[in-house]
Parts: C-alpha cells; structure tokens; sequence
C-alpha cells in the first residue's frame, strides 16, 4: 500500500512538471504575448486578466480532480464532520458498520468496507487521536512528527526555487508575489495545524484539515510559474528607461544649439546688433556650439530659423 501511494505521488508530480512546461508555460505565455488579446502592447491588463483566469481554472480542476480521486479519509469513511464530538462518531458508526456487516449483506466488497469502517472508529473514537489525525493526517492519527517535517521540508525547498526561478530583474516582481503568498500560506498552515483554527470547515467540512493544506501546497507551484511569466512580459527596466530620456533630452539639446547658433548667424546676416540682456545667453550658447563643431549641421537649420528672425527683424524695424 506505501509502495502504491509513493508511485501516485511520483506519477503526480511528473504530471505536474509536464503540465507546467508543455501546456501551462506556452498557453499563458500566448496569453501575454499575443498582439490579437493585447491589442499590440504585451503585457497589458487584458493579457494578464486571461493569464490569471486560467491559471484559476487549471487550479480548480486540479483541486476537483485530486479531491475526487483520493481515498476517502475516516471522517468521510463514517459520515461525519470533521468536527463531530465522540458521541456522533459512536453513532454514525453503528448504524453504516450494520449496512455493511458481513453477516448483513451479501456485497462482496462489504467486508473491506466493514474493515475500513472499523479502522476509522479506531482512529476517531478517542479525541487526541482524532484531532492528530485531522492535523497532521496519517493512517492511525501518530503522524504529528510526520506531518510537521513534511511542512518544513516543503516550505524550505520552495524557498530555495522560488529565489532560483525568480532570480534577475525581470522576475523582481514575481520574487515578491511568490515569498508573499509562500509567507501567507505559512501563517494559515500554522493557525490551522498548531492554532486549531480550520478556516475551510464551512466550505469543506468532511475533509481535513492536512488533506486542505496539501491542497493548498499543490496550488503554490502554479501560481510560482504564472507570478514569473506574468513579471517578465510586464516588467519594465527603470535603468533602460532613464537612459533613453537622457539621449532623447541630448538630442533636444542639440537641436536647440543648432537652432541658436543659425539664428545668430542669419542675425548677422541681417545687419542686427548681438542681443543683450536675456537673450545673451542664447548668444554665447550659440558660440559655444560653434566651437564644439556645429558649423555644418547648423547651415543646415539656416533656412528654418530664417522666418523667424525675418519677424523678429522686422519686429526691431517697427
């Protein structure tokens, strides 16, 4: 029975790197990237609400599915609550252990039934055991040691590959959605399993309180890979950013020196005396790029500015 559940959990979680990869990667990645859902701009609101809606429909399948082919735990085995006191656990096992008596029925499979029902009786008739059971899981409820290694271990090992597969700038993003949720996931694993408070009773209320947070543990790798997928098409590099207004403000710069340095010239040409005052330092900005060399590329803009100083001179005239 160890063996079989090992191979289902290996057979899982082969499944679950081939669905990353293979189907997950590539459809969430058409989903940012395609210029017909964004419109031409990757990366926008539109994309990421794709993305995101069936990053949650690939998780509520995978949550429905594992939830329906799992063996059913012992409350589900007797019927009962997960928060059913000893009495109600004592009667729901005497009216479904006498459907299922070999001396009862007929059924072929009532004797495993009738087993298992005597096992989950075991198990639950005494509150301690009950309640490690619930928290912790196991097959007899003494997997508390278990139970609190397997969450360390889980915890330490994402931890480790969130920060690998989210290192660079372009997944800063994604580093602080993914540590974000891994941190909430600890804090309600820790008021769930030491601080008893099962926030999921109402929603799933036969189900235990390990076999929620395994589900929850299921659901964190998902959301890693769409967190950095999602950051690398939106992210924008500050640094790339800056240095493309800086040339752009160069060339301004040097657009108006080759401006100024025209209008002198075609100032002089015009028999206009060197203006003072606040136009002066226009004037010396206009020697100061002579002297670096826009001789050339000012006669070029000669012709452009010569409108301007026309009114300008004929302004003076007046």
């Amino acid at each position: 029975m160890g063996a079989t559940s090992e191979d289902e959990g290996s057979t899982g979680d082969a499944l679950d790197i081939v669905l990353y990869l293979f189907v997950l990667g590539p459809a969430v990645e058409w989903c940012l990237k395609s210029p017909r859902v964004n419109r031409g701009r990757p990366g926008s609101w539109r994309g990421v609400s794709l993305a995101v809606l069936l990053l949650a429909l690939v998780a509520a399948g995978k949550m429905a599915w594992e939830s329906g082919t799992r063996e059913p735990n012992h409350f589900e085995t007797l019927g009962v609550r997960v928060d059913a006191g000893t009495a109600e656990i004592k009667r729901a096992y005497k009216t479904e252990s006498l459907k299922y008596h070999p001396d009862k029925t007929d059924d072929p499979a009532a004797p495993a039934i009738f087993m298992r029902m005597q096992r989950a009786y075991e198990t639950l008739k005494d509150p301690s055991s009950r309640d490690a059971y619930n928290r912790f899981g196991g097959k007899s409820g003494d997997d508390e040691s278990g139970g609190m290694t397997g969450a360390a271990m889980f915890y330490a090992i994402w931890l480790v590959l969130g920060y690998l597969l989210t290192m660079g700038r372009a997944s800063e993003d994604a580093r602080t959605w993914a540590f974000s949720g891994l941190l909430a996931l600890a804090v309600v694993e820790y008021q769930t399993r030491v601080l008893k408070y099962d926030y999921l009773a109402m929603v799933l209320p036969h189900t235990t309180v390990h076999e929620k947070l395994e589900l929850l543990h299921r659901l964190f790798p998902p959301f890693l890979h769409g967190s950095r997928m999602i950051s690398q098409v939106v992210f924008r590099d500050i640094g790339v950013y800056n240095k493309m207004l800086v040339e752009q403000m160069h060339v301004k710069v040097d657009e108006l020196g080759k401006l100024a340095y025209a209008t002198q010239r075609e100032i002089a040409k015009q028999g206009i005396a060197r203006p003072s005052g606040v136009a002066a330092p226009l004037a010396a900005a206009a020697d100061g790029f002579a002297k670096l060399g826009g001789e050339k590329a000012a006669d070029a803009a000669v012709g452009a500015a010569a409108p301007s100083v026309a009114r300008a001179s004929s302004g003076a005239a007046v």
